[in-house]
């Protein structure tokens, strides 16, 4: 807590932690926002500051950046994972057998 954070959200304001860290009255203090965990690298690379992400992505950027990885001292829920496609149009069959393969994973 007594460190600066980097914030991962789509939508740029709050995140996974920040609601996690609400329910017991807490809160972060958060240095910059990105979208993309790609950049992570270069926003922690140099500097005191931290990122909670999942671990194979932890783990992916640790690797190419020289960074390092602890676990999460807070429980977090497990976020959605969602696949959508269009149902119109001419079906392309190529992306069926990616849907199928995607779907075969998460049966």
């Amino acid at each position: 807590m007594a460190r600066e954070q980097i914030l991962v959200s789509s939508q740029g304001f709050i995140g996974i932690v920040d609601e996690a860290l609400a329910e017991r009255g807490l809160s972060r203090r958060v240095a910059a926002s990105t979208s993309h965990f790609a950049a992570l690298a270069y926003l922690l690379k140099g500097s005191q500051r931290l990122a909670t992400l999942p671990g194979h992505a932890a783990r992916a950027i640790a690797e190419v950046a020289g960074l390092v990885v602890v676990a999460c001292p807070l429980a977090l829920p497990h976020y959605p994972v969602e696949l959508g496609w269009r149902t119109g149009g001419q079906p392309d069959p190529a992306l069926e057998k990616v849907r199928e393969a995607v779907l075969a994973v998460f049966a």
